[in-house]
């Protein structure tokens, strides 16, 4: 891959080459700074690199935009939920699906809705406004919502981030007992939570991937 992406003089993303194993989980961990979440949005498509390429199952997806890499199987949640506050939990499903199959004035299949939050122990709550639901609630909300998409590769920016340490684990087991065989690419600073669920750490320090390592031997690269 070798990513680069620059903000001015700043290089946030050095030359970064790695790859995610299917069905794996790979913790991305660094201090603030360190290109962690500019190098998901260069995965997602949110931004563009300098140079460099990324492959996704053998296709070239570089300069595909967002909504073409959901298409091929490439999902992703943000650090702060991007979520409709002021429209209820159903409604914020809704649009998920909606927007999986482009303009169209067909309503949406209340099934597909259901199926959504249903899977992530939404459903109870679908008439709730999503303002009133707690961190971690709509964390999981917006984690259901990309995995509307049936995604191969899902990349969690930060998903226990906002949400109270006694909830963090709890959470962490709740989401990835619901995407099993789905490859994640987790951006995380809790290294409690780092060793308890990813299968391999890549370590990033300055726009660099430093070293990839087991996850019981992530503390002593003194992230």
């Amino acid at each position: 891959m070798s990513l680069r992406k620059s903000f001015g003089g700043v290089k946030a993303v050095d030359g970064v080459s790695m790859d995610v194993e299917e069905g794996e989980r790979l913790a991305v961990v660094g201090p603030n700074g360190s290109g962690k979440t500019t190098l998901i949005n260069l995965l997602s498509g949110l931004l563009k690199p300098d140079s460099g390429d990324i492959y996704f199952k053998g296709i070239r997806v570089t300069n595909k935009p967002l909504h073409a890499r959901v298409k091929l199987g490439i999902a992703r949640s943000f650090q702060l939920p991007s979520l409709y506050q002021g429209l209820t939990v159903r409604q914020n499903a809704a649009i998920a699906v909606s927007a999986l199959r482009g303009f169209s004035l067909r309503p949406v299949d209340e099934e597909d809705v259901r199926d959504a939050l249903e899977r992530f122990g939404l459903w109870e709550k679908r008439d709730l406004p999503v303002g009133s639901l707690s961190e971690g609630e709509k964390k999981i909300l917006d984690i259901a919502l990309a995995v509307v998409a049936r995604p191969k590769v899902l990349l969690l920016d930060e998903p226990t981030s906002s949400v109270a340490e006694e909830n963090k684990f709890e959470l962490m087991e709740f989401v990835v007992g619901r995407l099993k065989g789905v490859s994640l690419v987790i951006v995380e600073h809790d290294l409690d939570i780092v060793e308890a669920f990813a299968d391999r750490v890549a370590v990033m320090h300055s726009g660099r991937i430093t070293a990839v390592v087991p996850p019981g031997e992530v503390r002593r690269m003194a992230v």
